[in-house]
């Protein structure tokens, strides 16, 4: 008899790791078919790799060369936004409620890794369901700012070249997109002369970036995007808002 329940406590064992090891493949094989979803201009390409059933390898490749506002920003917030996509898929949640570790890297230009984080089920606090944005539903107010929150983790950031630091980001009531922005003393007196903030607009369209913005975050349903401009106290100096159409 003794003899008889070691042989099946035993195959028990292998047909529980043999489950563990198919579900994380499993995983692997549906991130690896969903991937081309997050490739942009700057975003070139990621894959999911397993060698263990309790850990999954994911590489972001990009055109970023890890310096500068855009790439810091971006690139600190992509483990979380991975982490929310993982959840969202319910094999994913299953993964992190295992204790499998997702060990995210980001690759800039001449592939030099420009990130290496960890993730599991304690580093991830909030959950956005990716899975029906992505089906075409509208994220609301709350799950849009939970999904910015993985960028405000990152803030305050400085453009060295200007002085100006992005401090926050966040979806205000309409689901409109507002930076705000402190600048530093010497630009004051610039933003209260008359004009300023036309030629500033026209800058930013001019630039193309904002049309970019407006394009990656389409499926969440921005609205407008606002900047507020403040000083170090946090008065607001000028207000400049951009809709899609002006974009477009």
């Amino acid at each position: 008899m003794k003899k008889v329940l070691f042989i099946l406590m035993a195959s028990l064992l292998l047909m529980s790791c043999k489950s563990e090891k198919d579900k994380t493949q499993e995983f692997v094989d549906m991130y690896n078919r969903s991937s081309g979803m997050i490739a942009n201009n700057k975003i070139k390409s990621t894959k999911a790799t397993t060698s263990s059933p309790d850990q999954v390898d994911i590489s972001v490749d990009t055109d970023y060369d890890g310096s500068g506002m855009e790439s810091d920003l971006v690139t600190g917030a992509l483990p979380d936004l991975i982490a929310q996509a993982i959840r969202s898929e319910k094999v994913g949640q299953e993964l992190f409620d295992r204790g499998v570790k997702f060990n995210v890297k980001v690759y800039g230009l001449n592939s030099k890794v420009i990130l290496d984080k960890t993730i599991d089920n304690k580093t991830v606090a909030k959950d956005v369901n990716f899975k029906s944005i992505a089906a075409g539903d509208k994220p609301n107010n709350a799950q849009l700012n939970s999904i910015l929150e993985s960028f405000n983790k990152n803030l305050p950031i400085e453009d060295p070249s200007t002085g100006t630091k992005i401090t926050s980001i966040k979806a205000d009531a309409e689901n409109n997109l507002v930076y705000t922005c402190e600048v530093p003393d010497s630009f004051k007196k610039a933003l209260a002369i008359a004009g300023t903030e036309k030629a500033m607009k026209d800058a930013m369209l001019q630039s193309g970036q904002i049309k970019q913005v407006f394009s990656q975050t389409s499926a969440l349903g921005i609205n407008h995007i606002k900047y507020l401009y403040t000083d170090k106290t946090g008065k607001v100096l000028k207000e400049i808002t951009i809709t899609k159409e002006e974009a477009m």
